[in-house]
């Protein structure tokens, strides 16, 4: 739980401190960069709490199932229906999340011909890989991860 001061910042004090953290975060150059500063501004517990979020957001608009969701991601029922209501409202993740969705669709469309081509049974197609690829397939359709 975080643990804020009563003391409220003015406004335009609040708006300078958010846009050096725009500026330390949104304008990292690389993906190792902005690695180093989220370890350095947040605890494993705070890190944690934000990729769930994150990943409890972008299974919903997959449109998977709660129950699935709260087994895989290990949160609570109560957690994924508060998501589902910050979803309904959201004007900033839920866009970004939905061109990364059209993404992983066209990806998963395209490991969905490749696995009916190469379907276990076929004359040399190797079984085991064919399985395997087969299972990994079946488990994002209905995890969604």
């Amino acid at each position: 739980m975080v643990r804020n001061s009563p003391y409220f910042l003015k406004p335009d004090k609040f708006d300078k401190i958010f846009r050096v953290f725009y500026e330390i975060v949104g304008k990292s150059g690389s993906r190792g960069e902005f690695n180093q500063i989220m370890l350095d501004l947040l605890t494993p517990a705070e890190r944690i709490m934000l990729v769930k979020r994150i990943a409890v957001i972008y299974l919903l608009l997959k449109n998977i199932d709660y129950r699935i969701i709260c087994q895989s991601l290990k949160v609570s029922n109560t957690t994924v229906s508060k998501f589902r209501l910050i979803i309904e409202k959201s004007e900033g993740i839920v866009p970004s999340l939905k061109t990364i969705l059209t993404v992983d669709k066209i990806s998963l469309f395209f490991e969905e011909v490749f696995d009916e081509l190469y379907r276990p049974g076929l004359p040399g197609i190797s079984w085991k890989s064919a399985w395997h690829r087969k299972i990994n397939l079946d488990r994002k359709r209905s995890d969604g991860l």
